[in-house]
């Protein structure tokens, strides 16, 4: 039983390893979004950045648990990843979550197959998984946020237009805008009214929604409100060119289907080969399951495959 789980256990490990190097050299790299952030930031360096992650990280989690997690910088990271995925989320409750299923899937797999590095390898994914779930949770916000943005930013002008303040179409955004966006401009509005300045509520926005797109908005509103001029027509201008952003990157991925389509059919082709081949000559196929370098040689396959879906991925994606 120890040997059929193995092999499996550990390409998925591997796959797993690479995904999270990947995504570690990628931030790492990600020289756009450090200008982002120090454009955002109020003197431009790396402590005033700081200085705003963590004021937004006790404001979100003020007490508990959570709050002890967030001064440790990976669980700092974990906690933004999490609340700009489940705004009302706890890192505590998180961090148990996955506690809890790691050590679940430790004790069937180690039950099952009375092996400890067999059961190590299950808990490890177990841990982990639920990172990689969060992570497409936040994307998928993230993408609704932008894709509402265009709206908002019509809608805000015409309040302006009309002659009303900032801080009044603050207001009336998180009432008429859809969620999740309402929700954003909701808090800025609420700690606009507790006493914070209108740049640092934006700011604080900006910093918890990183998007490229909203950070053209608050960063045309900041030098608006220091150098005067008509805001209204300067997001009109912005709404537009969000669009023109949107409309091309549903062009590209349109030309990139394809390519995700063909590295799918790929990475399905030797699977359903595999069945067809064990169906009609089960002796034939059964060598790869009944013998221990046949199951190495499915474990790495399966570990080859997953790694060049998760290439063609990156390779057909592209950044708008």
């Amino acid at each position: 039983m120890a040997g059929t789980f193995l092999p499996i256990l550990a390409a998925i490990a591997v796959m797993l390893l690479v995904v999270a190097v990947w995504q570690l050299v990628a931030a790492l790299t990600d020289a756009e979004k450090r200008k982002l952030k120090q454009r955002l930031s109020s003197e431009g360096g790396t402590q005033a950045l700081s200085s705003v992650q963590r004021r937004i990280t006790l404001q979100q989690e003020a007490e508990g648990l959570s709050a002890v997690l967030a001064r440790v910088s990976f669980f700092a990271k974990l906690n933004r990843t999490l609340l700009q995925a489940y705004p009302d989320a706890s890192l505590a409750r998180f961090v148990g979550f996955a506690a809890a299923i790691g050590a679940s899937l430790w004790v069937i797999t180690f039950l099952l197959s009375q092996s400890l590095v067999v059961a190590f390898v299950a808990g490890a994914i177990g841990i982990y998984a639920p990172s990689i779930w969060l992570g497409q949770k936040r994307s998928r916000r993230q993408r609704l946020l932008a894709d509402q943005l265009p709206e908002a930013l019509d809608f805000l002008s015409r309040i302006l237009k009309a002659g009303h303040s900032l801080s009044t179409g603050l207001q009336m955004m998180s009432e008429e805008l859809p969620q999740p966006l309402a929700s954003e401009f909701r808090r800025a509005y609420d700690e606009h009214s507790l006493g914070q300045s209108m740049e640092e509520c934006l700011k604080y926005m900006a910093q918890r929604i990183e998007s490229t797109d909203f950070a053209f908005f608050v960063t045309a509103t900041l030098i608006q409100r220091q150098t005067g001029g008509d805001l209204s027509e300067v997001l009109g201008n912005i709404s537009g060119m969000i669009r023109q952003r949107i409309r091309l990157q549903q062009h590209v991925k349109a030309k990139t289907a394809e390519g995700r389509f063909t590295g799918y059919i790929l990475a399905a082709f030797p699977a359903v080969m595999f069945v067809l081949a064990y169906v009609m000559n089960p002796d034939y196929a059964g060598v790869l399951v009944k013998t221990q370098i046949g199951l190495t040689l499915l474990g790495v396959a399966f570990g080859l495959q997953m790694m060049g879906l998760y290439c063609i991925k990156k390779i057909t994606t592209v950044s708008v």
